[in-house]
């Protein structure tokens, strides 16, 4: 709809023009009326018409006037004068405020509609240029996040030159030049490390975003269910180990924060140049791979997970810490662990059984209950017995793996390596409900025009940035080309099976403005609506 204020001192043509147009019919809100500049101003304010219909000429405060101070406040208003008197100044002035139209009294409906709707084109054509904008626009920010996150992965791969890291930098707006770097791995979770999403975790991603806004020092990057990385850049060492504190200490206070979460963060080595963070990933993973070994609320940095592995070769059967080779620790592993950490991983795990690795019983018992374990997961999974069966062996196909500390290590790493590459192929359990929550959503409220990835995000309880990257990433397309299709779906049913107007459509699938509902479909489709419709009914008639 386009909203119009009409500003008339003589009553009777105020009334004639009020009354003398069915409204609605053509497109059109009547929003208000004033016999007067200085009774229409504020009126004018509060109600942000589209068009203002002003005569020139009245008591008190005079269209012309009047058109002056609205144009500052509503820039954007468009303003027709009418009057009764051909008076060159008056018009000349009107152009200068910018008229967007200038009658002569008396003006009859059909004259007015006329000019009307010539101005109402504008408008809804403006509004549509401004909508395709808004929703490319953000279609562009959606997928920047989503390869920003990404990016981490291409950083720390090794596989670019620096002249190809400092360029998808710059994509991003990232500057990584710097004279020194580290790495953060950290993970922040609710402590009863439930499936779902729960109002602190989204509180502490929120808060996150904000603290670290803006600061060029410490990029964040969304790793998922593996966390966040921080890369830190300083000016050297000594600098380098300052930020990271400061980064460490705002993770700890966020986290404590929020009542009921607890965290865990791994550190690299500082390096010098970008094609070293490789290495320094390595020994950030292996400290953050602990977090299956050790109590959670703590950091560890890569110097202290070295020392952790060589001194537990010591440890004998009777003096074990049975706490660092307990039953949960695989199967957390499992379920959150991913396939690059297996290595730093079993490292630690094995290490801890130090020197009675060597015994071919404990052997037996250690590899039996990791073989255990893994059947129980994918298990959970929803693997029937035959997959396991086929995939993982049965408790006879152990016996050839235990002969040997090699030999053992090489069937852990499969085993564990094969049952997190068959989570990771499925929707995990926290991600599936998340995705069919919000599916349901869509398919409830897709003919809602105020439906957005912000108000889904908030319905599934998480942030909208990790909303947003969880959706790409699992379904392959992003939040508004899901809610596109969806729509296009639902209106591709109407045209076929209705004979409502493709304008009346489009209202039905949450499009208020029937040429953005076209300029979509056609973008979609490649024809029109009416087109579609046209083709559909002649294929059915054949």
């Amino acid at each position: 709809m386009v909203k119009i204020f009409l500003a008339e001192d003589e009553k009777i043509v105020r009334e004639g023009i009020k009354n003398g147009i069915p409204w609605e019919k053509y497109g059109f809100e009547f929003a208000g009326e004033a016999p007067d500049g200085e009774l229409a101003y504020p009126l004018i304010l509060k109600s942000k018409p589209d068009i203002l219909l002003t005569d020139i000429r009245m008591p008190f405060m005079d269209g012309l006037e009047l058109a002056e101070m609205v144009k500052k406040e509503l820039p954007g208003i468009r303003i027709m004068f009418f009057s009764g008197y051909d008076d060159f100044e008056y018009a000349k002035r009107a152009i200068r405020i910018g008229a967007a139209d200038y009658l002569l009294k008396p003006v009859s409906s059909s004259q007015l509609l006329e000019a009307l709707e010539r101005m109402s084109e504008a408008i809804i054509q403006e509004r549509s240029e401004k909508g395709y904008k808004l929703e490319f626009l953000k279609q562009q920010e959606e997928r920047k996040r989503m390869e920003r996150d990404r990016l981490f992965d291409t950083i720390v791969s090794g596989n670019l030159s620096l002249q190809e890291i400092l360029l998808k930098g710059r994509e991003h707006s990232l500057s990584l030049s710097a004279p020194a770097y580290n790495l953060i791995l950290f993970q922040a979770r609710a402590s009863h490390n439930q499936e779902q999403y729960t109002d602190q975790e989204v509180l502490f991603d929120e808060m996150l975003k904000e603290q670290l806004e803006g600061r060029t020092e410490v990029i964040p990057f969304n790793r998922l269910t593996e966390g966040y990385a921080f890369l830190i850049m300083g000016n050297d060492f000594k600098d380098l180990e300052k930020k990271s504190a400061a980064c460490s200490g705002l993770l700890i206070r966020l986290v404590e924060s929020c009542p009921g979460m607890e965290y865990f963060g791994g550190t690299g080595v500082p390096v010098r140049r970008l094609s070293e963070l490789k290495s320094c990933f390595q020994a950030a993973s292996r400290a953050y791979a602990c977090r299956y070994m050790l109590e959670y609320n703590q950091f560890l940095t890569a110097e202290a997970a070295v020392r952790l592995h060589d001194d537990s070769g010591s440890i004998s059967l009777e003096g074990m810490d049975m706490t660092k080779l307990s039953r949960d620790i695989v199967p957390n592993f499992l379920k959150n662990g991913s396939v690059p950490e297996v290595k730093y991983f079993l490292e630690e795990y094995l290490e801890a059984c130090g020197n009675n690795l060597k015994s071919l019983i404990f052997r037996q018992y250690l590899i039996m209950d990791m073989y255990l374990a893994v059947v129980s997961f994918v298990t959970q999974l929803g693997f029937e017995p035959e997959q396991v069966l086929k995939e993982f062996g049965d408790a006879e196909t152990i016996k050839p793996w235990v002969g040997s500390e090699e030999a053992a290590v090489k069937y852990a790493r499969e085993i564990l390596t094969k049952a997190i590459t068959f989570r990771t192929t499925c929707s995990q359990k926290k991600y599936r409900l998340v995705l069919d929550r919000a599916r349901d959503y869509i398919g409830s409220h897709y003919l809602d025009e105020d439906i957005s990835l912000n108000v889904v995000a908030s319905t599934v309880n998480i942030s909208p940035n990790h909303f947003s990257t969880i959706f790409s990433q699992e379904m392959g397309i992003t939040f508004v080309e899901y809610l596109t299709k969806v729509r296009m779906e639902a209106a591709k049913e109407l045209l076929l099976k209705t004979d409502l107007r493709a304008s009346e459509i489009g209202y039905q699938v949450g499009y208020k403005d029937p040429h953005y509902f076209s300029y979509i479909f056609k973008k979609t489709h490649g024809i029109t609506p009416k087109a579609f419709r046209a083709g559909g009914r002649n294929e059915a008639r054949t």
